[in-house]
């Protein structure tokens, strides 16, 4: 759990059934002592070096916010990382979301098993 200007956020995990795939996103707050341009250069070189791809016609930069976009290529997983600067209080807050999509289809209907008959 994190503790930011507006109050205390709890990591949380959603899944959205569609009727070809499954969607499966985890998101979490993490605050740390970096500038927000620090913060920006720290997740594009650390997820670089793990292989991942940024994403940057989805992502964006303001004054004070940012997001990153990156996609893994081998495991199509997406990551999302909003930046948020706190000058006053020298710390930045990201708000992480990884994607997955996974493909679904319904199991084909079998016949019930026969049940044992008692004597």
């Amino acid at each position: 759990m994190a503790k930011t200007g507006e109050g205390p956020f709890h990591p949380y995990w959603d899944l959205i059934l569609k009727s070809d795939r499954t969607i499966e996103s985890v998101v979490g707050w993490f605050i740390f002592p970096l500038s927000l341009d620090a913060a920006i250069a720290w997740y594009q070189s650390e997820m670089a070096k793990c292989g991942w791809i940024e994403l940057t016609e989805k992502g964006y930069r303001m004054p004070a916010s940012a997001a990153l976009h990156f996609e893994h290529p081998a495991s199509r997983v997406r990551v999302v990382v909003g930046l948020r600067d706190w000058p006053e209080r020298k710390v930045s807050d990201a708000f992480i979301r990884r994607i997955i999509e996974h493909p679904w289809s319904p199991v084909a209907e079998q016949p019930p098993e026969p049940a044992a008959e008692i004597a």
